[in-house]
This record gives structure tokens, sequence and C-alpha cells, in this order.
């Protein structure tokens, strides 16, 4: 049975989850160390440095935003918002941040995804809204998106990514539903939901070239001029390549894959039809729920069995050395490992040194501690390039009522 803690953070994987081992986190690389620079946080799932002396990182079951200000955990919350995250609503709550890093020494967009509380008059909804942050608080709070957060409760999604060019991505998973965006094909309603979604910062609007604007009049109650992908079960984990502009995603499979994806404009990764490569999976295109100007994208990579993958990093600094710049890292929560790919040439794939692994991109039980790197972190919910250039992990103990620590990777002098 799945423990309590791991249900409400993190439901929706099908697996079953082992207990953390208390152990001390430890990096396969001997040039590399791990540093413990904040505990106390409560059931964290996403953190963000605004400014170089300041990080701001969010509880998904009380809604707050904390401020760690020259490393010290300050003891009142910068922000409380009003969550759905009760018992029953388990993955719902505080979810999702990302800043705009190109004004980081200054007045900051910061993003947030969230599961807004309702009531009798007011549905509960996901929404992204947007603040400034002025150099303590944020504050002129900005709605600029708002999706449905039922049936649910489980697969609500929640991460955020910017990219260079003043766009917003965010990820919602399938809340449960069966329709077109999950590859059911006897349906003509679109749900708003196991979708990626491409709007500009500024307010949410839609793109004009996003891959099905023109299909909007046949479907006028939905936000699908938005969308940028379908057929998303859940993710914990957006990525832009700093080399190449390109969308990465994790994907949580049910039980029997994960999956990390390269996502271009009209991506249909294949939910609820099939997890994983479709040549593992008895499906073919013709399977799947085709909306004029999609595509179907096998993974880049999977997990066989799931085992819970939740953030998607991509190192763009020098500080651990020349090998590990602009190459990806990969948390996850069931294990509490991180994963290390290096990108190949092209930036379209990983090069292994392990010859199954580069034949077949599938990790099985004996084959996923080939590609570990960092064990020991519970179960990671984020991670991060520093303004300092360093890798940071964002982590929690089930076992513990959620409790939350980061940790700073650097090299080991």
């Amino acid at each position: 049975m799945l423990s309590f803690g791991l249900i409400v953070l993190f439901c929706g994987f099908s697996t079953i989850f082992a207990h953390f081992i208390n152990a001390e986190p430890t990096i396969k690389d001997p040039l590399i160390k791990v540093e413990l620079i904040v505990s106390g946080l409560s059931s964290p799932t996403s953190m963000a440095f605004v400014d170089p002396q300041n990080i701001l990182v969010l509880e998904k079951n009380s809604g707050e935003v904390r401020l760690i200000s020259k490393g010290e955990l300050k003891e009142d919350p910068i922000l409380k918002l009003d969550v759905d995250s009760t018992t029953l609503t388990c993955c719902r709550g505080l979810l999702g941040m990302d800043i705009d890093k190109r004004n980081a020494t200054s007045i900051t967009d910061v993003f947030l995804y969230l599961t807004a509380a309702g009531n009798d008059n007011i549905p509960v909804l996901n929404k992204v809204i947007k603040y400034k942050w002025d150099g303590s608080n944020l504050v002129n709070p900005q709605t600029i998106l708002e999706l449905p957060a039922t049936p649910g409760p489980n697969h609500p999604g929640g991460k955020l990514a910017l990219d260079t060019e003043g766009n917003l991505f965010t990820v919602i998973g399938d809340l449960n539903n069966e329709g077109i965006l999950q590859n059911i094909k006897d349906d003509n309603e679109l749900s708003d939901s196991s979708v990626i979604l491409k709007v500009k910062k500024i307010d949410g609007s839609a793109l004009l070239d996003n891959p099905f604007v023109s299909i909007k009049n046949e479907f006028p109650t939905s936000q699908v001029e938005k969308y940028y992908g379908y057929g998303i079960r859940n993710s914990f984990g957006l990525a832009i390549d700093p080399v190449t502009g390109n969308l990465w995603d994790t994907e949580n499979g049910d039980k029997d894959f994960d999956e990390i994806n390269l996502v271009y404009s009209g991506f249909n990764s294949g939910w609820k039809q099939l997890m994983g490569p479709i040549s593992s999976s008895g499906v073919t295109e013709n399977d799947l729920a085709i909306l004029p100007g999609s595509y179907y994208g096998d993974p880049i990579f999977s997990w066989e069995p799931s085992l819970g993958v939740t953030d998607i990093e991509f190192f763009n600094s020098k500080n651990l050395g020349d090998n590990y710049e602009n190459n990806l890292f990969v948390g996850d929560i069931n294990n509490g490992n991180i994963y290390y790919f290096k990108v190949n040439s092209s930036r379209t794939g990983f090069d292994f040194e392990n010859p199954e692994l580069e034949v077949d991109r599938i990790a099985n039980e004996e084959e996923k501690d080939k590609i570990v790197w960092g064990t020991g972190f519970d179960g990671i919910t984020d991670l991060e390039t520093g303004l300092d250039g360093n890798l940071y992990v964002l982590s929690f103990d089930e076992s513990n009522d959620g409790y939350g620590k980061i940790y700073r990777i650097t090299v080991n002098h």
C-alpha cells in the first residue's frame, strides 16, 4: 500500500514505493560533494532563485511561499495562498514556480501554479498567477491562466518553464478524464487536460503560431489555441534546453514506464493508449486521436517499470566541470536518486556507454543503476542550477511528515 505521505504529495503513481532509507546523500563522482544548506521545510514542491541572496520555496499543503535569505529559512512566509490540498484531494496544492531569469537582478516576474480552493459559488481551479518580486515580497498578482481541476483530484501537473522568447510553458495531467486529449477517439470534446500549454508570459494569451490555433472554431469552449502538446498522463518536470531552446519533459506512467520526452510543437505523447516506446505497446499510431497539426513522439528515454521521475534540469554551468555543462539531470521520488544523461551532439537524445541503453533507450530494474549519479536524497521534487552556478536539490522525507531540505552540489576542493 502506498504510504500516506507519498499519496498526499505525489499521487498518481501506481507502483509500490519503498520507504526511504535515511542515508546521507552521496554522488558517484568523487570530485563532487553534497552540502545540506536548508532544512525545516514542509512538503516542498518547487524552488527558484530570485537573486543571489534569496531563494523562494513553495510548500504544497499550506499554500505558503517561504523565503530563504542568505542561507536562513525565514520563520514567516512571504505569501500564503488559499489552496485546495485536503486529504481527499491528495495531489492539489501549491505546485510549480518559475522566474524570469533575464531580469534576475532587478524587479522579477515570478510565476506560480496552484490549485485554488473553491466554494459553493467558485469552482476549484488550477491557476497560473504572475507576481512581481520587489526584493522582499511578491506583489501585484495577475492571473494569466485558469485551468480545470476536476474531476481529478490526481494528475494536476503544475510545473512551469520560461523560454528565452518571452513565452511560458506549463503542463496539466489527465485529471482522470478520458477523451480526445487522452487519445480516446469516440469523443468530441476537449477537456483542457493532458496538455502542455504555451502562452505569452505577459498575459497568458495564445501565440499565433501555436499548433492548434486553426481548430479553435471547432472547439470554442476549450483553450485549444494555447495547447503545445497533448496525450500527457502527468508530469513533474519541464525544462528548456539552453543550447537549442527546445522543450523537454518527464512523464509519469501508471506502472509500466516513465519517460523523458523532447517536445516539439504539436507533440502527442500517446496516453491513454500507451506509455513508453510505441514498439513495446501493441499500439499503432492509427489507434491514437490525431488532431490536425499533431504528431506522435516516441520517448527519448524510458524507465521500466515506473519509478516516479520528477524534475528535469539542464545544468547550464561549468561549475562541476566541462563534462556536465548543458547536460541533463533527472530526479525521482521513489528512490531519491539523481540520474545523469549526456546529451548527444544533435541535442535530440543521449550518448550512453552502456550498449544496451544505447540500443533500446529503456532502463529496466537492473539497468537503471547504470545512470544513477546521486543517491540518498529522499523524495526529489526540484532540481535547479543556482545563480552561483552550482546544482541544487529540493527534497522531502515522506516518513517524517514531508520534512523538506535543500542540498547544494559542488566541486569537492
